[in-house]
């Protein structure tokens, strides 16, 4: 799988935001299934979970539950701080989506910054099989370009 980039994160990264101004103190959601074609379509399958910063209540606008990301010895992303999954509902984990920290309404969209990838790639998780009671901290997460 391939991580895909909405239309609104391309604009933004070929502008002077930039990925890690962008996405900053965002939050990560895990779905079932098969992800979407672009990370600029609503999701598919079923919101299984949450991942935050201390497993803490994501706000928008705020720092609260935000996720952070520095730069890695390797060059690419990687995560800052306590990351932690909380589920919501039951299933298999098939794919993340990553949104920034504004306001976004899971719809199709050319402008909400978004990154989608396959779970077990650039997010590792522990099980894939996830349940209301789960509530893991990430170990590892790591975010590179190719050249």
């Amino acid at each position: 799988m391939t991580i895909r980039v909405s239309s609104g994160l391309s604009r933004s990264m070929l502008s002077t935001y930039g990925l890690t101004s962008m996405m900053d103190y965002g939050v990560i959601d895990i779905y079932s299934g098969a992800q979407p074609a672009s990370a600029s379509n609503a999701p598919t399958g079923t919101r299984l979970a949450q991942i935050t910063n201390d497993g803490d209540v994501f706000i928008p606008t705020t720092a609260q539950g935000g996720l952070r990301i520095v730069l890695g010895d390797a060059g690419g992303l990687i995560k800052s701080g306590t990351w932690r999954m909380k589920g919501v509902a039951d299933g298999t984990a098939g794919w993340w989506r990553w949104k920034w920290n504004e306001p976004d309404d899971d719809s199709n969209s050319l402008y909400y910054p978004r990154l989608d990838g396959a779970v077990g790639e650039s997010l590792i998780l522990q099980t894939t099989s996830i349940t209301t009671l789960t509530n893991v901290v990430i170990d590892e997460f790591y975010l590179n370009f190719l050249e």
